[in-house]
C-alpha cells in the first residue's frame, strides 16, 4: 500500500518537473455514460414535451396480429381499448349498443356520449368508414372530447363514435397522416377543392405541447409476447440493434400527398445454413406500406410462390397457406432490404411467420394426422393487381420502426426481442432535413406508389377446421425451390434470436416465459371479452390482412 502511494507521488512529481508550471494528467471519458448524461439533460430541458411510452396489449392465439392500447375518453373518463393502426388516421370507438354482435366480437368496450360532461357534438351521423369485407363498416358521430393514453391527455380532440358497426370487432386508434382521414378522403373523392383534414392525434399532441415533433416509434416484440410498446415523440435505443437506417416516405403518385407510410423495398431474400439468396423478381424495387393494422405481410405473388415451396406450406381452401408449426426443423430468415444494395436489412426469423391455429371448440392447437401442430404462414399476395403491398405485423415484429411525420422519414432497425429495459431519446426538430440519427438510404429508383384504396381493412368471422388437417403436412423443398443469386449482406444483423432455432418455440419464445407471464395482467380484462366472443362465434379472421381470403388468425 505504502509502496503504491510512493510510486504515485513519484509519478506526479516527475510530471511537475517535466515542465515548470504545467501538470499533465491523462483523462478518460466513458462515452456511453457521457452520451446518457447528455440525453438525460436534454430530457430535463424538454420537460412536458419529453417522449413518453404507452404499453400495448397483444392478443395471443390470434396470429399475434392485434395490438391494442388502453385509452380513456370524456369526463368522467370512460375506458376503451383500441386497435393501434399506423395505416389509418381516425380515432373512433363503439357507441353504446352500436356493435352488431351477430357479426362481430364487439370487443374493447363502448363510449356513452350522454355520460360525458366535456363532450361537444361536432357533426351528427357524418362519421363513416367502409371496410374491405363487403357490408362491413361503421357510421356515427364526430365529437370533440378529452382523450387519454399513457397518463397523457389531449383536450378537445376530434374522434368518431359509432352508432352502427357491422362486421367490425373493435375500435381503432389511427396514427397515420391526417390526409388519410376518412372524412378528408371522402371530400377529396367528391371533388371538394377546399377540403382540409382536421387535426388528428399526432397533430394535437404536438400543438398542445405533449411532444416536440409529430413522431413515434413502435415495438411489437416477438410473436408470443403479451405486450409491446409505442413511444410518442421519440424512440427507445434499448429496443434495436445497431443504428437506424433512414428511409424517405414516398408520396402518393397520383395526388402527390403523403397519405401512408410507403417506403422503397429493393429486394427479398432467404438466409439459411447455405448462406443468403436474393430472390429474382421483376416486381422489385417496389413500394411497401408499413401498416400495424394488418396482421400479415403482403408480397408479390411470384415471391410468395417460391417461399411457400421452400417452406413446404400447403394452400388450404379456407385458411390459405398453412404449415407445420415446427417448420419441419427448418431455420433461417426472410431478409427484406430497403432502398438499394447498401440500404438497411430487416431479417424475419422463419418461426415468427408461423402463427398458431386454435380449434374454436376445444381451444387446443389444431394438428395434422401425425399430431404435428398446424400454423398459418404469415405471408400472402395481393388479390388484385391494384392492391398495395402491406407490411403488417409478421414483418413489424422483427423491425423497430420510427415514424417521423414532420420530416417524412422512417427510421428502421433490427428489433431485439423481449427487452424490458428502456433508453428513451427525444426526436427534436432539426435545422437540416434529418431529425433522426443514422445513415440515409437513397433508393436508386423510386417506383410509383399507386393510390391507396378508399376502403379500410377490418376482420370478419368464420369458423371450422382446415381441410388439410386430416393429412400429414410435410416439409419444404429448401433451396431447390428458390430462383436467385447468392449474396453477402453487408449490414444484416448478426444476432437474430431464433434464426438458427430448429423448432417452433425455440429461440425468442423460450427465453421470455417469465416476462410474458408477468405482463399478462395488463391485458386480462380485454382478453376475457375477446375469448368469450371468439369461441362463441368462431375464430377471428383478418380478411383485411389477406385481401379477402378466408383466413384464420
Amino acid at each position: 500500500m505504502h509502496a503504491s502511494v510512493s510510486w504515485a507521488l513519484l509519478g506526479l512529481v516527475s510530471l511537475c518537473l517535466a515542465e515548470p508550471g504545467i501538470i499533465s494528467l491523462r483523462t478518460y471519458r466513458n462515452h456511453e455514460k457521457h452520451a446518457q448524461a447528455l440525453r438525460n439533460r436534454d430530457m430535463e430541458r424538454l420537460g412536458k414535451r419529453a417522449p413518453f411510452t404507452v404499453d400495448l396489449g397483444n392478443i395471443p392465439y390470434l396470429g399475434g396480429g392485434f395490438y391494442y392500447v388502453n385509452a380513456s375518453v370524456g369526463t368522467p373518463p370512460q375506458e376503451v381499448q383500441l386497435d393501434i393502426d399506423t395505416g389509418s388516421s381516425d380515432v373512433w370507438m363503439f357507441g353504446v349498443q352500436s356493435c352488431d354482435s351477430t357479426t362481430s366480437t364487439c370487443s374493447g368496450g363502448a363510449f356513452d356520449e350522454t355520460a360525458s360532461t366535456s363532450l361537444t357534438l361536432l357533426s351528427e351521423g357524418t362519421f363513416k368508414i367502409q371496410y374491405f369485407t363487403q357490408g362491413s363498416g361503421v357510421e356515427g358521430d364526430y365529437i370533440a372530447d378529452t382523450f387519454s393514453i399513457g397518463q397523457k391527455t389531449v383536450e378537445n380532440f376530434t374522434m368518431g363514435v359509432a352508432s352502427l358497426a357491422v362486421s367490425v370487432n373493435t375500435g381503432i386508434m389511427g396514427i397515420g397522416f391526417n390526409t388519410n382521414e376518412a372524412l378528408y378522403a371522402s371530400e377529396v373523392a367528391q371533388g371538394i377543392t377546399d377540403a382540409t383534414p382536421y387535426p388528428n392525434l399526432l397533430d394535437v399532441m404536438k400543438s398542445q405541447g405533449l411532444v416536440g415533433t409529430r413522431s413515434y416509434s413502435l415495438y411489437l416484440d416477438d410473436l408470443d409476447a403479451a405486450t409491446g410498446s409505442i413511444v410518442f415523440g421519440g424512440y427507445d435505443k434499448a429496443k434495436f440493434q445497431g443504428d437506424l437506417g433512414i428511409l424517405d416516405i414516398q408520396p402518393d403518385a397520383q395526388s402527390g400527398e403523403y397519405t401512408s407510410f410507403g417506403v422503397v423495398l429493393s429486394s427479398v431474400g432467404v438466409t439459411d445454413s447455405t448462406g443468403s439468396t436474393v430472390l429474382t423478381t421483376s416486381n422489385m424495387p417496389n413500394i411497401v406500406i408499413l401498416d400495424s393494422g394488418t396482421a400479415f405481410t403482403i408480397i408479390p405473388q411470384d415471391l410468395l410462390s417460391e417461399i411457400v415451396a421452400y417452406l413446404g406450406a400447403v394452400d388450404d381452401p379456407d385458411y390459405s397457406w398453412i404449415i407445420r408449426c415446427d417448420l419441419g426443423g427448418m431455420a433461417g430468415t426472410l431478409d427484406y432490404q430497403f432502398a438499394g444494395p447498401t440500404g438497411p436489412v430487416i431479417s424475419v426469423p422463419f418461426h415468427q411467420l408461423a402463427t398458431p391455429l386454435i380449434n374454436p371448440r376445444t381451444r387446443n392447437p389444431i394438428t395434422d394426422s401425425k399430431g404435428n401442430e398446424i400454423c398459418r404462414l404469415g405471408l400472402a399476395a395481393p388479390s388484385r393487381p391494384d392492391m398495395p403491398l402491406l407490411f403488417g405485423d409478421t414483418f413489424l415484429r422483427s423491425a423497430y420502426v420510427v415514424y417521423n411525420m414532420d420530416n417524412r422519414q422512417i427510421g428502421i432497425a433490427q428489433t431485439i426481442f423481449n427487452v424490458t429495459s428502456s433508453d428513451l431519446v427525444a426526436i427534436t426538430a432539426a435545422t437540416d432535413s434529418q431529425d433522426l440519427p443514422g445513415s440515409i438510404a437513397v433508393a436508386a429508383s423510386t417506383p410509383a406508389l399507386t393510390a391507396t384504396q378508399d376502403v379500410a381493412l377490418q376482420p370478419t368471422i368464420i369458423s371450422g377446421i382446415p381441410s388439410f388437417a386430416a393429412t400429414a403436412i410435410g416439409t419444404g423443398n429448401g433451396d431447390i425451390a428458390l430462383t436467385g443469386y447468392k449474396t453477402t449482406y453487408s449490414n444484416r444483423a448478426t444476432n437474430i434470436v431464433g434464426a438458427t432455432a430448429t423448432a417452433k418455440g425455440a429461440g425468442a419464445g423460450s427465453t421470455s416465459t417469465a416476462k410474458k407471464n408477468a405482463s399478462a395482467g395488463s391485458v386480462k380484462d380485454f382478453m376475457g371479452g375477446w375469448w368469450r366472443g371468439l369461441f362463441v362465434q368462431g375464430l377471428l379472421v383478418t380478411a383485411a390482412s389477406l385481401f379477402g381470403a378466408g383466413l384464420i388468425i
